[in-house]
């Protein structure tokens, strides 16, 4: 199949997963500069299950809450309905593609490599904020390495055969996935997830971050510093080898796009102990696979 005919397919899929629609609602809500956090807290609580994913993430050691928060309303006001909307929409991920569509895809191993991701974003923007000159509030960040490989899952799940035998091909040739499922499947899980990204009408940010987190400096200009930090961090989860991504070796190395986050190629190691211990936060969003 050409691209076209990929993306046709997909299209044609009536059972493809969509985000819960309280995460719709909860968007515009905090687009609407006379929101405040009771209204908030009030779309959030008509889903039950999502309110108990959301207290839950809010109370881990990955937000370091001083004491405990109990109610919705508290959480938005101390953290800010952006924060709030982006911890909702990664758990509804999770809960929307929680099992393999078969068993020779370890969906949690996978997850834990995208969780990691996200990790290894904040940390390395730790590193770089002064450099890149642009602000990201740390949710925004995790969620984009949260989901830089989403496209993967669609393929998974609607392209099994082609999928599990270009995993087979980059192992046995050590040539990077998102390649070889370019000459396997005609598109490859960046274009695949980017689309998925305009269906769930995700931020532009995230996007372009999904789409070429593979090749930053192909995004548009004034998001290539968030696309450079994913590129980064995939290829160091990759190389630490945390989780599973269905890649065989870690992506290509850019040596130009570590010059322009201002990271020395010797400091990559000390970054990949600190990911591993950070790494450590990402059980309790694994608990939620």
């Amino acid at each position: 199949m050409n691209k076209n005919e990929i993306f046709k397919r997909l299209e044609g899929i009536r059972n493809l997963p969509t985000l819960p629609s309280v995460i719709e609602k909860l968007g515009r809500a905090v687009r609407d500069p006379k929101s405040d956090a009771p209204r908030i807290a009030r779309i959030i609580e008509d889903d039950p299950s999502m309110m108990a994913r959301i207290l839950k993430v809010v109370n881990s050691a990955m937000y370091c809450a001083s004491e405990p928060i109990t109610s919705l309303s508290i959480a938005v006001a101390r953290m800010g309905m952006v924060a709030i909307n982006n911890i909702a929409l990664s758990t509804s991920v999770f809960s929307t593609y929680s099992k393999a569509s078969q068993s020779d895809f370890n969906r949690e191993e996978f997850w834990r490599h995208c969780i990691c991701t996200g990790i290894a974003v904040n940390i390395l923007y730790d590193r770089c904020a002064a450099t890149l000159g642009q602000r990201y509030e740390k949710d925004v960040l995790h969620l984009a390495g949260l989901l830089h490989d989403i496209g993967k899952i669609v393929f998974e799940t609607y392209f099994h055969a082609d999928f599990m035998s270009a995993i087979q091909m980059s192992h046995e040739q050590h040539v990077p996935l998102f390649q070889v499922e370019l000459e396997v499947i005609g598109a490859d899980h960046a274009q695949v997830g980017a689309w998925l990204g305009k269906r769930w009408n995700l931020s532009e940010d995230l996007i372009e971050t999904i789409r070429w987190h593979h090749e930053p400096e192909n995004a548009a200009e004034s998001r290539q510093g968030i696309a450079m930090l994913c590129h980064a961090a995939n290829y160091i989860c990759n190389l630490v080898k945390i989780g599973e991504s269905g890649d065989a070796v870690a992506p290509a190395f850019f040596r130009g796009v570590w010059k322009r986050l201002g990271v020395e190629v010797d400091e990559i190691s000390t970054i990949m102990d600190q990911v591993r211990e950070e790494s450590k936060k990402s059980e309790i969003l694994l608990s939620l696979v």
